[in-house]
Parts: structure tokens; C-alpha cells; sequence
């Protein structure tokens, strides 16, 4: 989307149109859902209605462009996910997944696309391979469709660190892929 697109949108989400809202849904829903269902699968629906909750609550307040906004995002994404695990470490509980649930809603499986299904094989292959903070960097680059800068903002770590931590995992990605005999 471009720039003045995105800066009417949002000034149209923030003063309460509900399509503006839903236009802004629709266009991150997916990133979003991605991103949470790799870090916390059990719970990725719940932590993205909480996530969706905090923006509505918020977004009369954000300003910044399309970039900042999907930044802020994630941001609180991440505040979320940290929410929930030290909760349920507290709780040492294990939510049962909505498939598991007699007459649970979630996707129909006919609904789901080709490429959500190899999203989530390689967004899992990706949790699989790499250390804890290579995947997020990973994750939040190509899941999120953040910057370096927003990233290494979100991570604490400077933009150099993330750059050089990306291009290890992407190598190493590469290697675990030629080992697998996936080629190009």
C-alpha cells in the first residue's frame, strides 16, 4: 500500500470507521496469525485477539507510517506472547488445542490455502533449525515484514547484531536445505 493510502486508512481507522479497521485486519491478520501460531501455537488465536484488543485500545494514539504501525504491531505481539508464557509457567497448564474441542470452531481445513500450510511447514522448519534468537529475528523479518531498525528496536540489540545474526541463520537454513536435498 502506499504512503498517502495508508496514512487515510489510518486516520480512518482512528477515528472509527469500522471497513478502515477492518482494511488494517485484513491486511496484517495473516503475518500476525503466523508469526504467533510458530512462537505459541496453543494459544496464537487467543494472543491475537488480545493483540487486536490492545491496537483498538491504542491505535487513537499511534502515529507513524505503515512501517511504524506494523512495528507497533509486533511490539505488542511480543509483549502478549511474554504475557502469556510467564502466566502460564505460573500456572504450569496446558491449554487444549481448539481441534481437540468437541464442536470447536478454528479453520476448516478446506478453507486453508496452499501456501498457509507451506508457511507454517517453513516458519516450523525455521523454529526447528535455528537458535531461539535467530528464529525470532527470522520470524519477525520475514513472517512480520519488519526492518532491521525495528527489529534490533524490538530485540534490544543494534542493527548490526541483527544483520549479522540473520545472515548466520539464513546460511545456515541454506545448509540444512542442501543437507535435505532441497535445491532452488
Amino acid at each position: 500500500m502506499n504512503t498517502d493510502g495508508f496514512g487515510a486508512l489510518l486516520r480512518a481507522a482512528q477515528e472509527g470507521d469500522d471497513s478502515a479497521v477492518a482494511s488494517l485486519y485484513h491486511d496484517l491478520h495473516p503475518r500476525l496469525i503466523r508469526y504467533l501460531a510458530v512462537r505459541e501455537p496453543r494459544a496464537a488465536d487467543d494472543l491475537e485477539a488480545e493483540v487486536w484488543l490492545a491496537v483498538a485500545q491504542g491505535i487513537a494514539r499511534f502515529e507513524g507510517g505503515e512501517e511504524a504501525f506494523r512495528g507497533w504491531l509486533f511490539a505488542i505481539a511480543r509483549r502478549r506472547l511474554a504475557d502469556f508464557r510467564r502466566t502460564a509457567a505460573r500456572r504450569a497448564t496446558v491449554p487444549v488445542p481448539n481441534e481437540e474441542l468437541d464442536g470447536a470452531g478454528g479453520e476448516d481445513p478446506a478453507d486453508l490455502v496452499a501456501e498457509d500450510l507451506t508457511s507454517s511447514a517453513a516458519a516450523a522448519f525455521v523454529v526447528q533449525t535455528l537458535s531461539p534468537d535467530q528464529a525470532e529475528i527470522v520470524l519477525l523479518r520475514v513472517i512480520g515484514g519488519l526492518g532491521v531498525e525495528q527489529v534490533a528496536e524490538l530485540l534490544g540489540k543494534r542493527p548490526g547484531t541483527i544483520r549479522v545474526l540473520q545472515h548466520r541463520a539464513l546460511r545456515r537454513l541454506h545448509a540444512e536445505l542442501r543437507k535435505a536435498g532441497v535445491t532452488r
